[in-house]
């Protein structure tokens, strides 16, 4: 059975092969590939594009044709997978991706074709949940402002915030957005004494019970909550969840954190409540545009910290995704389904076998 390794600028071929190297013990030939741009900067402006235009929007490399052509199984990243290539892996069965989102895939086109896509969720959980903690105390407590003044030889001690700048215990945060990133970041607020709420429409009383989080709807979250931070998926449904009477709803004092996607929030809005004051602040690592520049709303404002989308990224993220997908696939040789199977019930099962695919 031969494997095609795509690897990217982000996570190269090298960390792949070292992910499923025990892949060969079940007879598997692993082949690689790199998809690479030169430049991380380079790398995120087509993921862009492809987040918004979607798996058509950039043309795949002319050389990973001949490679896919008898490939059974594809594991890959950001690399765009439309029809075209889908249709030149004549032999596919599976497709798995090392990140939680598929924007970059035809994903309707493989199921389709009968091709079983798998993803990988939770990959940067850890990583994203602590960088949004981080984000949040930075905006409450000046922290990236005062190092900015530090290094322009200022030394400054009045903020916009300074008549309201909170201690965390007693605080509410709410948290839109309740799975794997959410959860762990109620468990890790936990140790600040603040009182938990969390919206998900899809979230279960369970999850919540267990870690002291109360669920409720959205607009009562906006209401209560002294911070709000965004961990849900964007879709079509969702896009601009929090607009200018969202925005309204909370409080003078709040901060906004979004580590998540910009589209869920409506930039347009969030720059005026900022700019006159309507919020207390926000935090953000996405944008619409990115990069942003430095004439970019947002980016001029003196209670907004901004950083550049770089929320998931640490080294243990880029090297454990590729151990955590074979793992979770490695369950089709012992014939059983692994977790994240995207088009669960929309193509049949097959389990793979030593040497072979079996059907």
């Amino acid at each position: 059975m031969k494997v095609l390794l795509v690897g990217d600028d982000y996570i190269g071929s090298d960390l792949l092969l070292d992910g499923f190297a025990p892949w060969r013990g079940y007879g598997c030939e692993l082949v690689t590939y790199d998809w690479l741009q030169g430049s991380m900067e380079r790398l995120q402006y087509l993921n862009r594009r492809l987040e918004e235009e979607g798996p058509e929007a950039v043309p795949p490399p002319a050389d990973i044709f001949p490679l896919i052509a008898d490939a059974d199984v594809l594991i890959m990243q950001f690399l765009p997978l439309g029809r075209r290539l889908i249709d030149a892996g004549r032999k596919l069965k599976a497709v798995g991706s090392l990140r939680a989102g598929y924007e970059n895939v035809a994903a309707d086109y493989l199921t389709e074709k009968g091709i079983m896509f798998f993803n990988n969720p939770g990959r940067n959980a850890d990583a994203v949940s602590d960088y949004a903690v981080g984000m949040l105390l930075a905006e409450a407590r000046n922290i990236a402002r005062s190092h900015m003044a530090l290094k322009q030889g200022e030394w400054r001690r009045d903020f916009i915030n300074l008549p309201y700048s909170p201690d965390l215990p007693g605080r509410t945060v709410g948290i839109i957005g309740f799975g794997r990133i959410g959860q762990l970041v109620a468990r890790k607020l936990s140790g600040f004494e603040v009182r938990l709420l969390a919206y998900d429409p899809y979230a279960g009383p369970e999850a919540a019970a267990a870690l002291n989080v109360t669920l409720t709807d959205l607009d009562t979250l906006l209401k209560e909550s002294d911070f709000v931070t965004i961990h849900a998926r964007l879709t079509e449904e969702n896009e601009h969840m929090l607009g200018a009477r969202e925005l309204a709803l909370m409080k003078p004092t709040a901060i906004l954190v979004n580590t998540a996607r910009s589209g869920l929030v409506d930039e347009d809005a969030l720059y005026q409540a900022l700019r006159d004051r309507k919020i207390g602040g926000a935090a953000l690592d996405v944008f619409d545009r990115e990069p942003p520049g430095k004439d970019y709303p947002l980016v001029t404002l003196d209670n907004c910290t901004i950083t550049t989308h770089m929320a998931g990224t640490t080294r243990d993220a880029l090297a454990k995704a590729p151990h955590r997908l074979a793992r979770e696939l490695a369950k089709l040789f012992r014939g059983e389904e692994p977790r994240p199977w995207v088009n669960r019930g929309r193509v049949p099962f097959r389990a793979f076998s030593t040497g072979h695919l079996a059907f």
